[in-house]
């Protein structure tokens, strides 16, 4: 075993075995009173006997569910971005909305898009989650003023009013267990 680790002496070498052998170990860090420990990291040689240290961040939500209804929150906000931005008129129709496609694609395509490429890129993030809440909130006050009798779309926006509340009540809870997600790094 020296042959292998030839720059490095057996106390470093043990203490690296050690630190390898407490990685494997789960670290739940939304548990009070448990130490934090170091998130995991690596050191790989370059060329020249330099070290580069690649550390990330150790992320833990309770219930673990919270991310990937994050993450799918993202994704269906990137559809609806995706409509909103590149079809402004045909949401205009739907929902029997009255004025420019501009207004209706920074409104709704624009925010969507935003907030859908915020989560798909790191779910984690609670403060995206908040302003999905925000939007959410948007959303809602504008769907309750189209379902009104004189909107032929009445039917359709009274859907997508539904829609928004249940959408609303998952980004409420997800952000608020986002909220709640400890992270350490060393």
């Amino acid at each position: 075993m020296s042959s292998v680790h030839t720059s490095e002496t057996d106390a470093a070498w043990r203490r690296r075995a050690s630190k390898a052998a407490g990685a494997l170990k789960e670290a739940r860090s939304w548990a009070a009173g448990e130490p934090r420990e170091s998130a995991p990291s690596a050191a790989l040689p370059l060329p020249g006997g330099k070290r580069m240290r690649l550390t990330t961040d150790r992320v833990r939500a309770r219930p673990a569910l919270s991310p990937q209804v994050s993450f799918m929150l993202g994704q269906n906000a990137i559809g609806l971005g995706v409509w909103g931005l590149f079809f402004p008129r045909a949401v205009q129709r739907f929902l029997g909305l009255n004025g420019s496609p501009q207004t209706t694609q920074v409104l709704f395509g624009a925010r969507e898009m935003a907030t859908g490429m915020g989560l798909f890129s790191d779910p984690t993030r609670s403060g995206v989650l908040w302003a999905r809440v925000v939007g959410d909130i948007f959303d809602i006050a504008v769907l309750s003023a189209l379902n009104r009798r004189s909107n032929p779309k009445r039917g359709n926006a009274r859907l997508a009013l539904g829609v928004v509340l249940a959408v609303t009540a998952l980004d409420v809870i997800t952000a608020t267990r986002m909220t709640n997600v400890k992270r350490n790094c060393s």
